[in-house]
């Protein structure tokens, strides 16, 4: 939780002024500006705060500067006068979370829902910590249940707890929660999504149908989604509809994963028309055997990475690896998490996948391999 420094101020001002006599009117201009090497100047050499509200200013300073190590500094001594101050605690969990330190962050966070029990978002960070901390990850899902009794209504919460819930099999639990939140907004697409996997799960066609034409309607790039519609189609032997979607598929994505492809393929043979079933059948041999398709999506995955739209990137890498299994599309996706988005649960979860199927074979190959084994265990 980044917390501008600005509204630091306008909320500490009136402290400051009368604990630490400050320029108030310098200071707001400095602020205004993002003038953090001139806040920490002037609060240093001129007004030299000993009081909570005039060091949190100096400390956000620093910490606004990217200058974490001094930033810290000043939480701490702010905790030897107050040491129930919230704003000091959210940012040592915070930078300790930036520095993969979990168990240290995880004393800040406990320490913030205890003074307020009634924050889900205070929850929510103290679950997302302990989720990096191995042996915690129950302890996880009681906090962030936690979070989703004060605040059923954020995504985030909702998706956690469904991924938790599917991790353990848990389909209706899922289900469950994941309808809930779809009954105040129906736009989501990691929610929607989801929804046509444990529909398909709990085979319950008619509801993954619902689904998954809601999202085929926003042409969003959903390619699970579109994979478990189209199995849905066939299963209820709505051969049309299948074809639809493979046909949707190549238009919104240029190509149709070899699974949508193989049942449009058994869709037109269902409907005799064999010639187009031959047709796409020769495609999937054609996929198959070649890994040009693997190629196009990793480059244009490594394009949007060097553009910094990693979402992007995530999902042209996840396309890749959903289409041909190769291991080095799950490590580029856990660079991404790990070097750009500061998600270790997921760089961890997408490093060990990679760990799994990898077989290296050239000089470099066997080097990332090395790095990936070393670098889990410092991600645990």
């Amino acid at each position: 939780m980044r917390i501008p420094l600005m509204l630091l101020f306008v909320l500490f001002c009136g402290g400051i002024s009368a604990q630490d006599k400050v320029d108030n009117d310098l200071l707001m201009g400095y602020l205004q500006h993002q003038q953090y090497e001139e806040v920490i100047r002037y609060m240093e050499q001129t007004v030299k705060p000993q009081h909570p509200n005039g060091l949190v200013i100096l400390a956000n300073a620093y910490y606004q500067n990217a200058q974490l190590t001094e930033a810290a500094h000043f939480y701490k001594t702010i905790l030897t006068i107050a040491p129930d101050h919230v704003t000091a605690h959210q940012q040592l969990g915070n930078i300790a979370v930036q520095a993969q330190q979990y168990a240290t962050a995880i004393v800040h966070f406990q320490r913030l829902v205890e003074l307020r029990p009634d924050n889900a978002a205070c929850w929510k960070q103290l679950a997302r910590a302990c989720s990096n901390v191995t042996g915690m990850q129950d302890s996880a899902s009681v906090y962030m249940e936690k979070a989703y009794a004060i605040q059923p209504n954020d995504p985030a919460v909702v998706i956690f707890l469904a991924d938790d819930c599917m991790d353990k099999e848990a389909y209706l639990r899922a289900d469950s929660l994941l309808k809930k939140y779809h009954q105040t907004d129906s736009s989501n697409i990691i929610v929607n999504t989801k929804l046509v996997k444990s529909s398909y799960l709990l085979n319950r066609f008619p509801e993954a149908l619902v689904y998954g034409r809601q999202i085929m309607e926003q042409r969003a790039f959903a390619p699970v989604a579109y994979s478990y519609l189209a199995g849905t189609y066939y299963r209820m032997k709505l051969y049309d509809s299948c074809v639809r979607v493979h046909d949707f598929m190549v238009e919104l994505l240029g190509e149709a994963p070899e699974f949508v492809k193989y049942y449009a393929a058994l869709s037109y043979g269902e409907m005799k028309q064999y010639e187009k079933s031959n047709a796409l059948l020769q495609e999937c041999i054609d996929m198959a055997k070649s890994k040009s398709l693997d190629n196009y999506y990793a480059a244009m995955a490594g394009n949007f990475e060097k553009m910094k739209n990693y979402r992007a990137a995530i999902s042209h890498y996840d396309t890749a690896h959903y289409l041909f299994k190769q291991p080095m599309r799950q490590y580029g996706i856990a660079v991404i998490y790990d070097q750009h988005m500061q998600d270790p649960q997921k760089a961890r979860k997408h490093y060990q996948l990679y760990l799994k199927s990898a077989k290296p074979e050239t000089k470099n190959e066997t080097e990332i391999h090395t790095y990936v084994k070393e670098r889990v265990k410092t991600l645990q």
